[in-house]
């Protein structure tokens, strides 16, 4: 069986899995900021009596489910990394395969685009810029993954090349420096925010609206990535534990006799 076929299932179970837990974190300290921010954004715009709380009860209800979508993405992608990464490091161990493609996902998609675009809580930037923001964003993601995808596969080749010693280094050297290049372009080419932030938006709330979705990012990635190579080890120890019967062994012919 293709190994990256049996990773896929595992991945996405763990990235439900993943973003029910991380879900129940966001409704614990994620809700609570987005409480203070509609009731900020409320006050200044006249609210009806019972709206916050509507508010709020949507944003509870809805977090765990649209968590666990996430979970199911980042899943899909950490597969693909997970492949990348494997062909690019052949001799390494599940354990470090999957630590080291969820580490590349973390980055790509969540730290790097949290630079980029930092993720703002209710009141915070104007809807008549929401899909061109949202756009730009999925763009900048999209390429992002691309060109670490795109390093993934310079190492590989360096890899099949059979240079040693110093030109391996200098090959690691110059994707390294390829990749540092290509972000910044991609950071500077991009367009970002355009929204200035509201001049009543405390900046506590912003700083810890962006802590705790940068660490839910985390944490999803770090449960996928630990359930991931959890398993590969427990399916390792149980092939070497029952190994498949040889031909003679299930009595059955072999190939080669007639």
């Amino acid at each position: 069986m293709n190994p990256v076929n049996s990773v896929l299932p595992v991945a996405l179970v763990m990235g439900v899995v993943a973003g029910l837990l991380v879900g129940l974190y966001f409704n614990f300290f994620n809700v609570p900021v987005i409480e203070w921010a509609i009731s900020l954004e409320e006050a200044a715009a006249g609210p009806e009596p019972g709206g916050l709380s509507v508010s709020l009860a949507a944003q509870r209800i809805g977090q765990v489910p649209a968590t666990m979508v996430a979970g199911v993405l980042f899943g899909a992608i950490f597969t693909g990394l997970y492949s990348l990464v494997r062909r690019a490091a052949p001799g390494w161990n599940g354990w470090a395969w999957a630590v080291i493609a969820g580490l590349l996902g973390f980055w790509a998609l969540s730290m790097l685009t949290q630079m980029k675009y930092p993720a703002n809580p209710p009141g915070v930037g104007e809807e008549a810029s929401l899909l061109m923001r949202q756009g730009f964003q999925f763009l900048f993601i999209f390429l992002s993954l691309a060109v670490v995808a795109a390093g993934c596969w310079a190492i590989r080749r360096l890899h099949q090349s059979g240079a040693a010693g110093m030109q391996r280094f200098l090959g690691y050297a110059g994707i390294g420096l390829a990749y540092v290049v290509a972000v910044i372009i991609l950071a500077y080419v991009i367009p970002g925010n355009p929204d200035p932030m509201p001049a009543g938006a405390p900046p506590a709330m912003v700083i810890l609206f962006r802590s705790f979705t940068l660490i839910g990012h985390l944490l999803l990635w770090v449960f996928i990535a630990v359930g991931v190579a959890g398993y590969i080890q427990y399916r390792e120890r149980g092939i070497q534990a029952y190994p498949e019967p040889s031909e003679a062994n299930r009595g059955l012919p072999s190939a080669r006799q007639p």
